[in-house]
């Protein structure tokens, strides 16, 4: 079995690491094939995990963006605890069962797997994934950039999807591997 890269994306209400989450991405390509999860969360089961009125305030700049988003919490959306992790974590068992080979991916160090990790264990759990198998996307992306073999890719999809923002930053990722290994040789 090959490694396998997971984009994780979240949408929320904080920058916290006890960010209030609103949605969950993720996207990882396994044997040549795109595979894609998203989940809605209610945030009326969140009263624990904070609010941040500066990030309110900015959601609310985008009134199409944020009306859809919470259409789709509040009608397709599962509690975070036990439903949304679990649903995360089935979809990351289903992509392979060697927790030794996935490799969690986030745009910065402490957001989404941060936040991500916070959410599990304020749920008494551990997240599926090895402590030492976290990635940073930033960083990452640096290091490809300064190669000079780095290309970005063309952006599709709808900026501050879940989905759609954890498929491209997979092939930032894919990206950015294939730079750094082109700029070894």
């Amino acid at each position: 079995m090959s490694d396998i890269h997971v984009s994780l994306d979240l949408e929320t209400l904080s920058t916290r690491p006890d960010a209030a989450i609103i949605s969950i991405g993720a996207a990882a390509r396994v044997e040549g094939n795109l595979e894609t999860f998203v989940c809605y969360v209610r945030t009326e089961d969140q009263f624990e995990r904070h609010v941040d009125e500066q990030t309110l305030a900015w959601w609310e700049k985008k009134p199409d963006l944020w009306g859809e988003t919470m259409e789709r919490c509040c009608d397709h959306g599962l509690s975070l605890a036990p439903h949304a992790l679990d649903s995360l974590q089935q979809w990351l068992t289903y992509l392979g069962t060697d927790q030794d080979r996935i490799y969690v991916w986030g745009n910065g160090a402490n957001f989404d797997v941060a936040i991500l990790e916070h959410a599990y264990k304020s749920a008494g759990r551990q997240p599926p994934w090895a402590y030492w198998a976290t990635r940073d996307l930033r960083t990452i992306k640096w290091l490809a950039e300064e190669t000079g073999q780095y290309r970005a890719p063309t952006r599709a999809g709808t900026h501050h999807d879940a989905r759609d923002d954890a498929v491209f930053q997979l092939e930032v990722i894919e990206h950015s591997l294939s730079a750094l290994a082109a700029g070894k040789k």
